[in-house]
């Protein structure tokens, strides 16, 4: 199951690391472009500064001059090569990397830097050009001076504007590194605010209880509006159709009742009249009376259940107290009295101890936990009520030493109309499920686990 929080967060982040790479690359290639235009620039303006203010200036003899013995303009030794290091008047960062001549129309030299030697920089046509001197590329502009038919040439290295073009692309860089894990952070904060609503009504809805389908009335962004609505929606029709399947029950139940009433009435009267026959015809009618009369009080049974669950279903509070367990325990026991009997017992509950719960629903869960444990056991086995108090919980055990049930069918238990075995198993399945919903009532927790070698607990935790 995916993170919708994190896929947002990514998603954002990805669109903003790719914008910030697309404008990084164009600012860096527009940055390249303006960096060469200003180079190319600059070279222009020395070559005509050189030719406004020393090549017109020149005499007729000391042109002469310097073509017998050229200018060598010595530019003084540094260590600095790169823009990150210090510089001084004297020697000046990248001065030995820029280079100038002069040159007369037959491409003698009549001045020039060292930078670059004597070897001519300019194949003698105007304009821009790119060559290889001394193993370094160098960028070479040329400008004839045709009234001295002088060739100015102005140079400079590539490593220059490479260097320059690299610190302005490190420090475009810079800021989106420090700024992606800082915008990161306010997303997953911001992402995290976005979202509390859902989690508050998810909170919310895992805390209700099951048999609580009210609407529900929280405050949420207009965009969650329609899902609340939706649930709402949802839940009313849920309840809906309860309540209608709970009046059906119920009716149903109510409708059973006079039948059986009736059949039980005439099945024991015809049971009364076959003492009056003959010994022949008892024998060989009373089976069928005796098969009516169980079928009657089986299908009784389910009726009362049925008849319970409605009447659980629709409680909406609990008339809860102190009461005394071992009270309770004991009206169960008396009820019990007829299947009771043929068991041992072993109940294990402290004196005056009490617990916090309606005593009418409590008795009601612990005579059916209690009449399972005698219908599932064999007769004369031993059956165990524990009692354990915990401030403020109480748990109370119900042992027997029956069949006991496998993971499968403990998982099953609790739900309405499930029977393990339907083919030997009395009741409509509805007996642990009534006692799982009484409990919740109580807010507490009933469970169901095997006991080793054999039987089963029933725990219920309040």
């Amino acid at each position: 199951m995916f993170s919708l929080r994190l896929l947002f967060s990514l998603l954002m982040l990805l669109g903003i690391v790719l914008t910030v790479t697309f404008s990084s690359i164009l600012s860096s290639r527009d940055a390249m472009h303006e960096l060469e235009e200003l180079f190319d620039a600059q070279m222009v303006q020395t070559a005509k500064m050189l030719e406004q203010f020393y090549v017109n200036q020149l005499t007729e003899a000391q042109f002469e001059q310097l073509v017998k013995r050229p200018i060598l303009f010595h530019v003084a030794d540094s260590s600095v090569e790169t823009f990150a290091q210090q510089a001084n008047p004297i020697t000046l960062s990248y001065e030995h990397k820029l280079s100038f001549q002069l040159l007369s129309n037959t491409g003698q030299l009549l001045a020039y830097s060292d930078s670059s030697g004597e070897e001519t920089l300019t194949h003698f046509t105007q304009g821009y050009e790119s060559r290889m001197i001394g193993g370094d590329l160098w960028h070479v502009y040329s400008l004839f001076s045709a009234p001295h038919q002088v060739w100015i040439v102005t140079a400079q290295r590539d490593d220059v504007r490479r260097e320059l073009v690299s610190l302005i692309v490190r420090n475009t860089w810079h800021s989106p590194l420090i700024i992606t894990p800082i915008m990161m952070c306010i997303m997953l904060l911001l992402t995290y605010y976005l979202f509390k609503p859902l989690k508050l009504l998810a909170r919310h809805l895992d805390k209700r209880p099951a048999h609580d389908l009210t609407p529900i009335s929280f405050k949420l962004p207009s965009e969650l509006a329609s899902m609340q609505k939706a649930l709402n929606s949802y839940f009313l029709r849920i309840a809906d159709t309860m309540m209608r399947e709970r009046r059906f029950s119920a009716d149903a139940a109510h409708e059973l009742k006079t039948p059986l009433a009736i059949i039980k009435l005439h099945s024991d009267g015809l049971a009364d009249v076959l003492l009056t026959q003959s010994q022949d015809v008892q024998q060989s009618t009373l089976p069928y009376i005796d098969a009516i009369g169980a079928g009657v009080n089986r299908i009784n049974h389910t009726v009362e259940q049925l008849l319970l669950l409605s009447r659980v279903d629709a409680i909406s509070a609990l008339n809860r107290s102190e009461c005394q367990l071992q009270h309770i325990i004991d009206n169960v026991i008396n009820q019990l009295l007829p299947i009771v009997a043929d068991y041992e017992w072993q109940i294990n509950i402290p004196p005056q101890m009490t617990v916090n719960a309606d005593p009418f629903y409590l008795e009601l869960v612990l005579k059916n936990i209690i009449e399972n444990a005698c219908k599932y056991s064999p007769v004369e086995s031993l059956i165990t009520i524990n009692a354990f108090k915990h401030e403020p919980v109480t748990l109370i055990e119900v042992i027997d030493q029956g069949r006991g049930m496998s993971a499968e069918e403990i998982v099953l238990a609790k739900n309405r109309f499930y029977r393990a075995d339907e083919t030997t198993s009395q009741g409509a399945g509805l007996g642990l499920s009534i006692c799982q919903h009484i409990v919740s009532l109580h807010h507490g927790e009933l469970t169901v686990s095997s006991v080793a070698p054999r039987g089963l607990k029933v725990s219920i935790q309040l």
